[in-house]
């Protein structure tokens, strides 16, 4: 799943537990019909502006492949430095 959808969808399950909470709490009367309609209007923001707005920004396979030999050989060395260390207080 897109995470532009991941975020749409929370969003909506958002407004409507607080809208569903609020109005349980408060009843319904027309301020709490104004607060749900903001609530509402709000969600219909988030949802235009990430689907239209947000760009996924994805890296070049190959980059990833050279930021993981990168990771490699650090871990390489850390693994020496330790089994240096081990030996070092095995003495």
């Amino acid at each position: 799943m897109d995470i532009r959808a991941v975020i749409i969808a929370s969003s909506w399950i958002a407004v409507t537990v607080i809208s569903v909470v609020y109005i349980w709490v408060g009843g319904v009367n027309v301020w709490n019909s104004i607060s749900v309609g903001l609530l509402v209007f709000a969600a219909f923001i988030i949802m235009f502006g990430v689907a239209f707005g947000l760009k996924v920004e994805r890296k070049p396979e190959m980059q990833l492949l050279s930021e993981l030999k990168n990771i490699k050989s650090k871990l390489d060395d850390l693994v020496k430095e330790v089994e240096e260390i081990k030996k070092a207080i095995e003495e």
